[in-house]
């Protein structure tokens, strides 16, 4: 049976609804899971459907414009079109009027408010919200239209807190150009929203629809599709940008690469700049797309027979937005250390083999000036062993206060400490600041010129650094800024380098075994806020993993985690970025028992990657 299309006018005037009903005849029967109104035509639609899928459960939440795309409004439906990429169960609910809250009782069936209740009590658990509301609230400011979504978001965060919010922007015209205010004032409130709620997704439709092909023929107030195929070109963009926006696994993982040379201990060494285009008065800075070789061998804390190397990489006066890539030099792999930006000092830990002769070579995509400082060397004679620990949080210095000199008892944070000559940190500036660095070292000795973490005004920023510590077991941070109002830092312990035994390193071509841009490693799609990502990342025998993760424009300022994937998640980060930047940090982290898997955990909406340089193996 054929059912007509609800094509309905809805404007706002004086605070009303006026709703133009088409006079053209409908069919008495609604479609499965909808309600016709006393005039014939449908005003309700809530159906549920399909199976658990690869993607997860979502539900929609919708005004007159989401009615259009139900099932039996338009074909292929929206619901359709969601089943058939992956996701399921499904549940639709749309109305005539749909507003984001109503208190009368009377208009519960239009308050979304209350179908997000009626959603948990029925047992519906979706990961995705998406929600297309917005042409019915009548909101005058962008505050006060900010205090209707909040009512909506507020208890979504209540009843489903770890799923994404996909909102749809207004198009509400009326008959004048340019658009309307409360279009613009809606809008601007979801901007508004969407950059404080690391869980929310906004789609442009305004410009969707502009740029739409086919074409769509809209109403006077361009709100709603006047004929079916346009509904079905609208839903097969709004599937098209949901279907980006929550990760998926859907095969295959990535073959790990063969050990390239046996197992090595690590020699920490006092932090040293090794090299410099500064200093290099022959080549000076990179241009862009070159590759240099780099004579390392003989540089101070390189320690003689070392096959690979733990450096601290940093760039600067960089022209175009780009990344670096340190190997062997030999064939370039695919992957990446640094990723720098135009006016942004970029720092981070790299881990990478060197020749017989200890060169490396240094790829840059963009023009840009290159520090190179030492961490330490991994050699085969008896040195250090890691033993990786819980990633324990040593220093927080949000609730005791800014300071310019941190100082830290390892040992009274817990940390073990016997026969312990280093540590593996992370250290992450946090909140407002005039931009500077963060540089580790052992308290008994000078703060070194090479620091680990660079960082941009009012910038969060995390960077990975392997560091001797003091005799009486001691680890000081230098907090440098542009101003004394310094930054907060945080500072976690990942692992202790000792004498005794412990874990030695395999080094190994490095390769990319996650990238959800192109589901390199099987995961496909954005990595949502609060959405755990699996790796396989070690082979049988390893206890734990090297890799540089990246965070690639987030929606918002997140970050990630790594941790072993059959624990817990900590309360620790290994890569921060701001929104829409691109920021890499090496994680040195345990990986489980059973699948040898690190799991990485997003705060935040990100393409993610994942690069592994090398695993840690029981000393022989």
């Amino acid at each position: 049976m054929r059912v007509k299309a609800v094509l309905v006018s809805v404007a706002l005037v004086a605070g009303a609804l006026a709703v133009t009903v088409p006079t053209t005849p409908v069919e008495a029967a609604a479609p499965a899971g909808c309600r016709l109104a006393s005039n014939g035509y449908v005003e309700l639609c809530d159906q549920v459907g399909g199976v658990a899928g690869t993607r997860g459960s979502i539900g929609m939440l919708g005004d007159s414009v989401m009615l259009g795309s139900a099932t039996g409004m338009s074909t292929p439906s929206l619901p359709t079109m969601l089943v058939s990429a992956g996701w399921g169960p499904i549940r639709l609910t749309a109305s005539l009027g749909m507003a984001t809250y109503w208190s009368t009782t009377s208009k519960r069936d239009v308050s979304a408010f209350h179908w997000i209740d009626r959603w948990k009590a029925a047992g519906f658990s979706p990961d995705v919200i998406a929600v297309n509301i917005g042409a019915n609230e009548g909101c005058a400011s962008v505050a006060s239209c900010k205090a209707r979504m909040d009512l909506l978001l507020d208890e979504i965060k209540v009843q489903y807190p770890k799923a994404t919010v996909w909102w749809a922007k207004i198009v509400h015209t009326y008959l004048t150009t340019p658009s309307p205010p409360y279009m613009n004032t809606w809008n601007a409130a979801l901007d508004a929203e969407a950059a404080a709620r690391p869980n929310m997704v906004l789609w442009d439709w305004p410009s969707a629809l502009a740029t739409a092909s086919p074409p769509i023929s809209m109403d006077l107030g361009s709100i709603h599709p006047r004929t079916p195929a346009g509904y079905v070109t609208r839903s097969t963009m709004m599937a098209a940008h949901i279907n980006r926006y929550r990760a998926y696994y859907a095969g295959p993982r990535v073959a790990l690469p063969a050990a390239s040379t046996p197992s090595l201990y690590f020699s920490p060494a006092p932090a040293a700049t090794v090299y410099d285009t500064t200093t290099d008065l022959v080549r000076g800075a990179f241009a862009a797309e070159e590759t240099r070789e780099i004579d390392l061998s003989g540089a101070p804390g390189v320690a003689a027979g070392a096959t690979a190397l733990a450096l601290t990489v940093t760039t600067r006066n960089t022209a175009a937005t780009g990344f670096l890539t340190l190997y062997p030099c030999d064939t370039r792999p695919a992957t990446s250390n640094v990723n720098d930006a135009p006016g942004r000092v970029r720092t981070a830990q790299v881990l990478t083999r060197v020749t017989a002769g200890q060169h490396v070579c240094v790829y840059s995509q963009s023009a840009t000036d290159v520090s190179i400082g030492i961490q330490g060397s991994f050699v085969a004679a008896a040195a250090d062993s890691l033993v990786p620990v819980t990633p324990t949080r040593v220093v927080d210095t949000r609730p005791t206060g800014r300071q310019h000199l941190v100082a830290i008892d390892l040992a009274a944070k817990g940390v073990p400490t016997t026969h312990v000559d280093a540590v593996a940190v992370n250290l992450t500036s946090v909140g407002g600041s005039a931009g500077g660095t963060l540089t580790a070292f052992p308290c008994d000795q000078t703060q070194p010129e090479v620091p680990n973490v660079t960082f941009a005004p009012n910038e969060t920023m995390a960077g990975a650094a392997y560091v001797p510590i003091s005799a009486t077991k001691t680890l000081c941070v230098a907090v440098d800024t542009g101003d004394t109002n310094y930054t907060n830092v945080i500072i976690d312990v990942t692992g202790v380098f000792t004498s005794d035994a412990g874990l030695t390193f395999v080094p190994v071509t490095a390769t990319r075994l996650l990238d959800t841009r192109s589901g390199i490693g099987g995961w496909y799609s954005r990595q949502a806020h609060l959405q755990v990502l699996d790796i396989p990342a070690a082979p049988a025998g390893a206890s734990a993993v090297s890799g540089t993760v990246t965070m690639v424009r987030p929606l918002t300022t997140g970050f990630l985690t790594a941790y072993q994937c059959d624990t817990p998640v900590p309360v620790t980060s290994v890569a921060n970025a701001t929104a829409g930047n691109v920021a890499a940090n090496t994680a040195t982290v345990a990986v489980d028992t059973v699948g040898h898997a690190v799991c990485l955990y997003s705060w935040g909406n990100t393409d993610t990657l994942f690069d592994v340089v090398g695993w840690w193996i029981g000393a022989s």
